[in-house]
Formats: structure tokens, C-alpha cells, sequence
């Protein structure tokens, strides 16, 4: 098969992490069929190329906020010529506006067969608005196949009568096993006396770093730690700023919980990681987190948006004496090996339907 594959969420040059889980996906894929990325940015950016895999940079004109009704629009005139001069026999459009949406614009157009995946906040977030639920859904209903990456969200599609297939993500298990704490500790100058929460991720209203800046108020015998970056600002604990996806196992392996306060999720990559590097998870009951961090073996999960939730669990979590072997093996279902071949079975039968 030759695959073209179609999303906003790639890493690039400028940003080097920016849906890094796509790129190990890509990875993946790219050894058993043929795959090309068009991976659309708003700056001119050169196209690359990523471990023999081509990645096309396309400039996608929009303006924030003002242009948001329009971006699904702007998308597809963004991809169109690139998909006009590419051969494939199938496309996979990872997120679902504007990216699925621009999609099948062009795809009404020319007439090929595309598929979907959703992630978490483009059902979760999106469906709130009206007009943008109503795209969604027109891009879900014309896609050949639908991807969730749990199965909550397949559950929330399923009620507005979309079938769709799970697509559980992977990790990278070389990258991501428990490690000597010190030895981190040491390469991130470090106190390895300290307990430490750690948080990986953006920080965005949706995921919760405030509700753990006010938590750590009342932790004040343990170091809270921000790796990520964005508009929220953070008044408690320390923040580090966004670092490169290869430290990030150093980070997981100096820190005693991984804590994960968001108001909704898909299915948390970032939680996989920390728990295959046999990291405890204190994380919000939200989206598909309950469907990997189980009570007492692999972490606790709260109430979204409850601080005071948040500091009993962590609490509770930091007292505990973990089986860091047992934490890891919870998630050794997750195999992007795995997940690329029962993609693949999933867009072949597509192809065909």
C-alpha cells in the first residue's frame, strides 16, 4: 500500500516534539507499506526528510481565532496540490479538524478514499461547538475508516452513530524502561533525596497545570515539576520549559509520580511512557485514562479539577511502595509494531470497501 499520510500534529524543525506519537506511528508504518507525510505549518518550512520517510511542508494560512470557521477551508487549499501531485492509494488524516475536514474537501473534489483518526479534544472539545461538531461528522461519515484512540472516544462516535475502529497507541519501550534513579538525577542535576512529581505536557487549560500548581501549595515537602510550555502560568513548583522527547525518560525515571490533571483526554501517550518506565500515574478519571491506569497497581485516578483530590492521591501515591517491573508490564499490550500492522489491516480493507 502507499500511504499518504495527512496531519497537522508532525514534528518539524521548528517544532521538534510537536506530535512526536505520530512520528513513531509513521516510523512504524513506513516499515511495511510506503508512506509519504504532508504535515502542513504556518510558517515556510523546508520539507524533510524523517528516518527515509518524505515529510512535505505545505505554508497553511490562517490567522488564530479570526480565521477559525475557515480553517478547514484553508486546510484543504493548503494539501490540495500536493495531493494532486502525489501517488497513493490511501489517506490518513490524523486529527479531525481541520485535518480530516480539509481532507474531504479536497477529497469531494478528486475522488479518493481517506480515513481518519481522532485523538481526544477534536470529539471531546470540538463537539461542543455546533458548526464544528457538524464538520467532524460530515469528514467521520465520508471517511472509509475511523480510527479512536480509545475507547471512550469510540463510545462518544458510536452515540452519534459512527463506527470506528481502536487504534491504541504505542511506546517506545527502548527509549521509555525504568532506569537508576541517581544516575538521572545526576544528568538533570538533580537532588536524589527530593520526592518529586513530575508533569509532561503543554501547558494548556485542558490540561489541568493550574489544578497541580494549586495542589503543590499544599505539597511543600515535595518538588513539583513543569516540563512543557504555553499560556497558562504557573504559580507553584518549578518549571523547566519544553525539553527534547529524549530526555524525557530521564525525567520519568528521576521523578517518584507522574501526575496528569487534565479536564479531558484521548488516550495519554505521555502516561505510557512514565508507566513504562515504571512510573506510578495520578491522573484525572477522564476520556480514556481509565482504561489504562488501574487503581493501586499502576497509579490512582481523581476527580478532574479537584486540587484537593489531586494532593490525597499524590499523597497516597508517593507513600506507596510500587513494583516498578509490575507498573511496566501493565502497559506491554502497547506496541507501535502492533499498532501499525492492525492499521494497515484496517486501511486495506478500506481500500477495497
Amino acid at each position: 500500500m502507499r500511504l499518504l499520510f495527512v496531519s497537522n500534529l508532525f514534528p518539524n524543525a521548528a517544532e521538534p516534539v510537536r506530535g512526536i506519537f505520530n512520528a513513531q506511528q509513521i516510523a512504524a508504518l513506513s516499515k511495511l507499506c510506503e508512506v509519504t507525510v504532508i504535515a502542513p505549518t504556518s510558517q515556510t518550512m523546508p520539507d524533510e526528510n524523517l528516518a527515509g520517510v518524505r515529510v512535505i511542508h505545505p505554508r497553511c494560512f490562517h490567522v488564530p481565532v479570526l480565521s477559525r470557521s475557515f480553517n478547514g477551508w484553508l486546510f484543504a487549499r493548503a494539501v490540495e496540490p500536493v495531493i494532486h501531485r502525489e501517488r497513493f492509494d490511501m489517506v490518513l488524516a490524523s486529527w479531525a479538524y481541520p485535518d480530516a475536514y480539509g481532507v474531504m474537501l479536497v477529497a469531494e473534489k478528486v475522488k479518493f478514499p481517506f480515513a481518519t483518526a481522532v485523538l481526544g479534544s477534536d470529539v471531546n472539545a470540538f463537539f461542543d461547538n455546533p458548526t464544528r461538531k457538524q464538520q467532524i461528522l460530515r469528514a467521520l461519515r465520508a471517511s472509509r475508516v475511523v480510527f479512536a484512540k480509545s475507547k471512550a472516544l469510540q463510545s462518544r462516535l458510536t452515540s452519534e452513530g459512527i463506527e470506528s475502529v481502536i487504534d491504541y497507541n504505542g511506546i517506545d519501550r527502548e527509549k521509555f524502561r525504568p532506569r537508576d534513579r541517581g544516575d538521572a538525577c545526576r544528568q538533570l542535576g538533580l537532588d536524589p533525596k527530593r520526592r518529586r512529581v513530575l508533569y509532561v505536557g503543554n501547558l494548556l487549560p485542558v490540561k489541568g497545570p493550574t489544578v497541580l500548581a494549586r495542589a503543590a501549595e499544599q505539597l511543600q515537602d515535595v518538588d513539583i515539576i513543569f516540563v512543557g510550555s504555553g499560556p497558562e502560568t504557573i504559580t507553584a513548583g518549578r518549571c523547566v520549559g519544553a525539553r527534547p522527547h529524549e530526555e524525557i525518560p530521564s525525567w520519568m525515571n528521576a521523578s517518584d509520580v507522574l501526575c496528569l490533571p487534565s479536564l479531558n483526554e484521548g488516550l495519554p501517550n505521555v502516561a505510557l511512557e512514565a508507566m513504562a518506565c515504571g512510573l506510578p500515574v495520578v491522573a484525572s478519571r477522564v476520556g480514556g485514562v481509565p482504561e489504562i491506569v488501574r487503581e493501586g497497581v499502576n497509579g490512582f485516578l481523581v476527580p478532574p479539577s479537584d486540587p484537593n483530590a489531586l494532593v490525597e492521591a499524590l499523597r497516597r501515591a508517593l507513600a506507596t511502595k510500587w513494583d516498578r517491573e509490575a507498573i511496566r508490564a501493565s502497559v506491554s499490550q502497547f506496541d507501535w509494531d502492533v499498532n501499525a500492522r492492525a492499521v494497515l489491516d484496517a486501511l486495506d480493507k478500506g481500500v477495497v470497501a
